[in-house]
């Protein structure tokens, strides 16, 4: 009845270890952005919007528009750059607005300055809402009316929709020698006024159109004025196009700051005020644009986890988090296979350490360390030396072969000889020693055994936990422990025969 129940208990509780271990995993990967690797590397955005003016003498205020969230484009931090100026973020409406405020500046020069990391998830899609219906065209003149006669038969005759209306329309406009040029030459002359009325033209053939100011996502870019570009509402999205080229304009080259009728900057309390960008572009890892991400976004999944902790301890837990690994071999090959070790941990420690010196010099390393620790052991086990006092004895010619073959290693030129340090002194004492009395107890041929099971448990430890891999995966996902949790508690249960079980029963049964 009792087991029964223990069987149940285990059952809900791996179940639930699984369910939990992989819906955080799948949560953090598909939700906040985790990449499968550490190696994995995200393109990041530096961005610097610098204004500058010449103050009066008097108080100052100098407002940014700041950039529409977009679901793709993932905001690092932000912060100012003028300690003499009061910083805040305001919202009005449904934008937010970068206000700088100083009660007295100085006359003269003056300038504040925002700087901005950013990375793109994906190519932003963004999010404008369908547009109403488009305005009718406004009074027009006889030379305009003439040019929108030439425009709408150009487009009839070459039925263009879409994307191809678009670029069309744009050309025409920007073509000098273009018929429809020549005649809005004396209404429109200025640019801006002939790209409005191309736009009046594709809002009345059912494509909105807003005009957006921003910043080119382009490498070292310095001191840049802002861009003018234009959004079109085409398939259900809004897409960019660069009016001039007359071609359509990559989402992620591009941050817009101001759309439509909305201000790009304003300063109050000085003149001849300008806006300037310059944008550097870096490489850093995925995942830490994935933490600072989630960290903006306050989730407890990072806040309370080890990408909270210094760097310096975060190599070091990266490693901790290696020994559930092998743990779980040890686990598979003791109660599954049927290999017996020299003890639990030792093959873990041991696998430890061929991950700082590789796995062909650890081996040599080890097996020459025990080897002559064995023999010294044997001689002590001769002078009837009380257990502690022994085992201290060993721990001091443990120490002296280490010196020893790091000297002799050095002075050979065997390099990897110094590595012998890497190897807790304490476990190997303890292992001389288990080994010695295993010899005395059960002869040479158990300690071959269990010492080569050792050897062997910890090399295919060393070969899983030396996977970029594994190690990468374990480190971006600790909630994978609780699957290696889950794993462990049911192969716990198992009370079945191992593989060495099938070699020593199949006498019985050939009988």
């Amino acid at each position: 009845m009792r087991e029964a129940r223990a069987r149940r208990q285990i059952r809900v509780l791996v179940s639930l270890l699984m369910v939990l271990g992989v819906g955080v995993v799948l949560y953090k990967h598909y939700v906040l952005d985790f990449p499968l690797l550490t190696t994995e590397t995200q393109d990041v955005w530096q961005i610097e919007a610098r204004i500058s003016f010449d103050s009066l003498g008097g108080p100052v205020e100098a407002r940014l528009n700041m950039p529409d969230p977009v679901d793709s484009v993932k905001p690092i931090f932000s912060e100012s750059l003028a300690p003499d100026y009061q910083f805040r973020v305001e919202q009005e409406g449904d934008r937010e607005v970068a206000v700088w405020r100083a009660e007295a500046v100085p006359e003269g020069p003056s300038q504040v300055v925002l700087f901005t990391e950013l990375f793109f998830s994906e190519k932003p899609q963004y999010q404008l809402g369908k547009p109403a219906e488009p305005d009718p065209l406004p009074p027009l003149s006889d030379d305009e009316r003439a040019a929108l006669a030439a425009v709408n038969d150009y487009i009839n005759e070459r039925q263009l929709v879409g994307e191809d209306l678009v670029r069309d329309i744009l050309r025409e406009i920007n073509n000098p020698s273009s018929a429809i040029w020549e005649l809005l030459q004396r209404e429109r002359g200025k640019y801006s006024e002939r790209l409005q009325l191309a736009i009046e033209i594709m809002n009345f053939h059912g494509i909105a159109v807003r005009l957006v100011r921003g910043v080119e996502l382009k490498d070292r870019q310095r001191n840049r004025p802002a861009r003018n570009l234009m959004m079109a509402y085409l398939d259900q999205q809004w897409r960019l196009f660069d009016p001039r080229a007359a071609e359509p304009v990559p989402t992620d080259t591009f941050l817009p700051f101001q759309r439509g009728d909305e201000a790009l900057f304003e300063v109050s309390g000085a003149e001849d005020s300008d806006l300037e960008f310059s944008v550097i572009k870096v490489r850093r890892a995925s995942y830490l644009n994935a933490v600072e991400d989630a960290r903006n976004n306050r989730s407890w999944l990072v806040d309370f986890s080890i990408y909270s902790l210094p760097l310096g301890q975060q190599s070091t837990f990266k490693l901790l988090l290696l020994i559930p690994l092998g743990a779980l071999v040890v686990v598979i090959l003791r109660n599954l296979v049927g290999i017996r070790t020299s003890g639990t941990f030792m093959p873990i420690l041991i696998a430890l350490v061929f991950l700082q010196t590789s796995l062909l010099a650890g081996l040599i390393l080890f097996l020459v360390v025990v080897s002559v620790g064995l023999f010294m052991r044997s001689y002590l086990s001769h002078l009837n030396l009380l257990l502690v006092p022994r085992i201290a004895s060993v721990l001091v010619f443990v120490i002296i072969i280490f010196a020893a073959i790091g000297i002799g290693s050095h002075k050979l030129g065997i390099e990897w000889g110094m590595k012998v340090t890497f190897f807790p002194m304490i476990i190997l004492s303890w292992t001389i020693e288990r080994m010695s009395i295993l010899w005395d107890e059960e002869g040479g041929r158990e300690v071959m055994i269990q010492g080569g099971g050792s050897l062997l448990t910890a090399s295919l430890s060393y070969l899983i936990m030396s996977n970029d891999l594994v190690a990468d995966s374990i480190f971006l996902y600790p909630e994978a422990l609780l699957i290696l949790l889950a794993i462990i508690i049911s192969i716990g249960s198992y009370s079945g025969y191992r593989l060495s079980d099938l070699r020593r029963f199949e006498p019985m049964e050939r009988h």
